[in-house]
């Protein structure tokens, strides 16, 4: 065998234990999702309590933006019965709509936020 053919072996032998060991992490990931605490966000709801869930849930999300343009043209942005802002939410939060990509790290400590496409009122809240 030439030096070239033994150098190309064990590239392709490396490749397949990193191959393996990415599959391994993926593997331990998705188990850890799994067993994760809250990983049904339908958990979060009137019933378990969640202060969250009753402050937010069918409320519209205003956006630390669209909050800066409407006070920039002199409108009361917050109504509090109606609307939400990032103020409204711990300090450890994620929002976004539903359908969006997100990452799928889990921190039990993080409230997410789901909001619906079209109209960014508040659909559901989990903490993962």
């Amino acid at each position: 065998m030439s030096e070239t053919n033994k150098l190309s072996a064990a590239a392709a032998e490396q490749a397949v234990g990193v191959q393996a060991s990415v599959q391994d992490a993926n593997a331990q990931l998705f188990a850890s999702l799994m067993n994760a605490p809250n990983k049904d966000p339908s958990a979060v709801s009137a019933e378990s309590g969640d202060a969250y869930y009753q402050k937010l849930v069918g409320k519209k999300f205003i956006s630390p933006a669209e909050c800066d343009k409407l006070m920039a043209e002199g409108k009361d942005a917050i109504d509090p019965n109606n609307t939400f802002t990032v103020d409204n939410l711990p300090k450890n939060h994620r929002y976004y709509k539903e359908g969006d990509m997100i990452t799928l790290d889990m921190d039990e400590s993080r409230l997410n936020v789901v909001l619906d496409k079209a109209s960014s009122v508040c659909q559901k809240v989990y903490w993962g």
